[in-house]
């Protein structure tokens, strides 16, 4: 990779941080995530922002990947388990229904 893309994608990447920060900041003032949240939330989203097939940033659908993932972190809170746990769960049944 020459280093003119190697700019071009860090750049890209601190849009999209730039992006998801000003979405998820009004989540986190109004304290609907804590802070642990917040970092997952926004490592999540800024992955998923970089890699998806168009590559750009628009600011709505942004600010709606951040809002479904504060729903999602505040419905597993609610009900007492983890992000973490559930991301197992996926890869279990998901191992457990390619192996039949």
């Amino acid at each position: 990779m020459c280093s003119c893309q190697y700019l071009k994608k860090l750049h890209t990447q601190e849009r999209a941080v730039e992006e998801v920060k000003l979405a998820i900041k009004p989540y986190y003032q109004r304290k609907d995530i804590n802070k642990e949240e917040y970092k997952d939330i926004l490592r999540k989203a800024v992955h998923k922002i970089c890699h998806s097939r168009t590559g750009e940033i628009n600011p709505v659908k942004v600010s709606n990947l951040v809002k479904l993932y504060v729903q999602r972190y505040k419905y597993f809170r609610k009900h007492g388990r983890k992000m973490d746990d559930e991301d197992k769960e996926e890869r279990d049944s998901a191992s457990l229904h390619g192996s039949t």
